[in-house]
């Protein structure tokens, strides 16, 4: 395995605050996580089986500043993730924390804070939440979900506490309902990395190929594999590591530091939305959670009409997206986990439409609920087990560790990238051309860095994310949401809000301690514990919006991709019909407590169930095989104080900071189409103002897919990889033309 990509060894903390600063910091995530009292400790306690007691024990005495080194890891998530602005604002309250007066402005008590007791600190907290002045509540959502999120994150004894088994899983080898599996080895790549000098040189390294493509997820690896199977010399950058499925932990630690984009957490600018994206050896398709969704025909209508782009309504359009999906070998013959069984039984009892979610699973029952940190069987078949492979066996070269800066440009024609591999200055030449497909959000940076390239107003705009929301769910029989499948079934209640077209999915989260401890609820340091403790008995449904009104890709102080977002009044209540559906999901499967991520909407609690009889028989009329043989009787919807709850989470609603809001899907921010005045790149994938540059991947679709993007990624690829064949000249007779299958079909 390749060094790490990120060092978390280095001293970040001194490199960044002062030690008051830090002890400042350290006063406030402990007052977050903070031990119980006796009599807090007695009520978490009471009612646990023996069993949970012993973890229980250990738990509610946990606090903070028990992880080592805790305050550094913090600091390196500030360090390596948030923007200059964010960054300025936390240490500006930092230091104003530090002193008697700036303490006294801010909590109301003299400090520095570290004096003040862990209630008080609470307190001032809560109510920073509600202040009218944004950069407050920035200040304390800052704090809190950095706090959590590396709390559960590297602390091992803390996740283990509340039920999640740490390490590798082997789930996959003995799936529910089907035989034995074994793991798919693993293709054995070489890169031009062991080439490059050991020690840097003040020089650069000059590397020549026919065509140069940045970025190995669904859109670089589908057009490195066409062109190279075409006798074009490809070499495929790449900014994150590859590691082999051999040398895969799956623990949250390795896969977010290592395989995620800014260790997992891409916050806009405003902190509206946290952003999860892939960065490593076959980008985001190596840690999705699999799902193989078609784009939906009003969009395909939508986008051939308004965009100019008769592609999308083709028949070579369906072409290129089935053919990818028989490359993955995608099925909807799975065994659903339990959360996914609740979902479909949830949806299917309050008369919701819902559906089973194809995976790319090569076939395979692949029953693997960590693989969102790489899939150490092989059986999810991203990239790294298909395009990349047939690149390779065509001759494509890879080279990782490689942060491109710019596109290098002459006389308006793209020659090749400049970039950095450790250290290292390379500039890699493409007689034929340049692809990127770095992903949306660095794709329009490195173009945003191209100063040949500033006539291009469009690039950067148009970012779509499809927000989401999260409701958890938690049941009185265990759900351990981490196994199996993460997402194989998905509601489609919510989906047509607006006539247009616009409105949310309801799916299941792939689920982990440090993802699921940071979007719970926080309103005290006591509940929060006790629904922590209660990981294993519930689930997280996630509403995932078709967000009509996008946002923007700008660079930061140090030329970092920064995103500007706010959640529009329009796509706003899509979301809000979303999560009412999920609520009522979770309502009718049977939950006992629903809360959503919502500030200031209490967690509720289900009446009793009425005493009937269980239909064991309801699962068996679903389509799919489902891991529910004990049916939870269904809840009273109709009940008074559960319609109380419905209309407190829509007056409450989602507003900025008010609830968390996450993103794994993003989209548009390079928008192709017909008409200059609003897209980036023309409709065959070329980037407007330039000669032989290209972009191919999510960036480039006209609107956010409503749909997790994957395949409509590699089919719009699949597209543009032809027209770049027959641009340069290598395209077989046999290949599928426009004129073959549909009219003016510009791909």
């Amino acid at each position: 395995m390749q060094p790490l990509y990120v060092d978390t060894s280095r001293n970040y903390a001194d490199a960044l605050w002062s030690k008051d600063q830090q002890r400042a910091l350290a006063a406030i995530a402990d007052a977050i996580i903070s031990p119980l009292t006796s009599q807090e400790k007695d009520a978490f306690l009471r009612g646990l089986a023996s069993e949970e007691r012993a973890r229980a024990v250990a738990y509610a005495d946990m606090k903070f500043t028990d992880l080592p080194d805790g305050i550094n890891l913090v600091a390196m998530h500030v360090t390596l993730t948030v923007s200059y602005t964010l960054r300025l604002l936390l240490s500006t309250l930092l230091s104003a924390l530090s002193t008697r007066a700036g303490c006294l402005a801010l909590m109301g008590r003299l400090g520095p804070v570290w004096q003040l007791d862990g209630p008080t600190i609470r307190r001032f907290l809560a109510s920073w939440r509600s202040s009218p002045i944004q950069k407050i509540r920035m200040g304390e959502f800052g704090f809190r979900a950095l706090t959590l999120a590396v709390f559960y994150r590297y602390m091992t004894s803390a996740a283990e506490a509340i039920g999640y088994p740490w390490g590798p899983t082997d789930d996959w080898k003995t799936p529910p309902k089907a035989a034995k599996q074994e793991a798919i080895p693993h293709f054995e790549y070489r890169f031009l990395n062991e080439e490059l000098p050991s020690t840097p040189t003040d020089a650069p390294v000059d590397l020549h190929t026919d065509v140069v493509i940045v970025g190995s997820g669904c859109g670089g690896a589908v057009v490195a594999a066409y062109l190279a199977e075409r006798g074009l010399k490809v070499v495929v950058v790449e900014k994150g590591i590859y590691v082999s499925p051999d040398d895969m932990p799956q623990t949250q630690s390795f896969g977010l530091d290592q395989m995620f984009e800014r260790l997992g957490f891409v916050p806009s600018s405003n902190l509206s939305v946290a952003i999860l994206a892939g960065s490593g050896f076959g980008g985001g398709s190596t840690i999705n959670w699999g799902a193989t969704l078609m784009p939906r025909h009003y969009l395909r209508e939508a986008w051939s009409k308004k965009f100019g782009m008769p592609y999308f309504q083709s028949s070579l359009f369906s072409q290129d997206l089935n053919a990818c999906a028989r490359r993955m070998g995608t099925t909807d013959d799975i065994t659903h986990n339990r959360a996914n069984s609740l979902l479909m039984l949830g949806a299917h009892r309050s008369g919701q439409p819902a559906q089973v979610v194809p995976q790319n699973n090569g076939h395979l029952p692949h029953y693997c609920g960590k693989c969102t940190f790489g899939c150490t069987a092989g059986h999810k078949h991203g990239t790294v087990m298909t395009w990349l492979q047939d690149a390779a066996r065509h001759g494509a070269q890879f080279l990782t560790n490689c942060e491109v800066d710019r596109v290098m440009m002459d006389r308006g024609r793209a020659t090749g990238v400049e970039a950095t591999v450790r250290g290292q200055r390379v500039r890699l030449h493409g007689r034929s051309g340049v692809v990127v497909s770095a992903g949306s959000l660095n794709t329009p940076a490195i173009l945003l860095r191209t100063p040949a390239l500033r006539s291009n107003h469009q690039i950067g705009r148009h970012l779509h994310l499809h927000p989401v929301a999260f409701v958890h769910g938690f049941y009185d029989k265990p759900v351990r949401p981490w196994q199996g499948a993460a997402l194989t079934t998905v509601s489609n209640a919510a989906e047509i809000v607006d006539p247009e077209g616009w409105g949310a999915k309801i799916e299941v989260m792939a689920s982990a301690p440090a993802l699921y401890c940071a979007l719970l609820p926080y309103h005290d340091h006591v509940e929060h514990k006790s629904l922590a403790f209660r990981y294993p008995y519930s689930y997280t449904a996630i509403v995932l919006v078709r967000d009509r009104d996008g946002g923007r890709v700008k660079l930061d102080q140090w030329g970092r991709a920064l995103v500007e977002y706010s959640l529009s009044a329009f796509d706003h209540k899509s979301l809000l019909v979303g999560v009412k559906r999920a609520i009522e999901i979770h309502m009718h499967a049977g939950a006992s407590m629903i809360a959503t991520s919502q500030n200031g909407v209490p967690v509720y609690t289900c009446p009793p169930k009425p005493d009937t009889d269980t239909n064991h028989h309801e699962m068996e009329s679903l389509p799919g095989r489902y891991e529910l043989d004990d049916v939870p009787p269904q809840g009273q919807a109709e009940h008074p104080s559960f319609q109380a709850f419905l209309h407190s989470v829509e007056r409450v609603g989602f507003g900025p900071l008010r609830g968390a809001i996450g993103s794994a899907h993003q989209m548009g921010s390079c928008r192709m189409g017909a008409h200059p005045s609003s897209s980036a790149c023309d409709p065959q994938g070329r980037v407007r103002g330039a000669h032989n540059l290209w972009v191919a991947d999510g960036s480039v679709l006209p609107e956010a897919a409503g749909v997790n993007p994957m395949l409509t990624i590699l089919g719009t690829s699949m597209g543009i990889a032809r027209h770049m064949a027959e641009t340069l000249g290598v395209a077989r007779p046999q290949d599928p033309t426009p004129s073959h299958a549909a009219p003016r079909a510009h791909l």
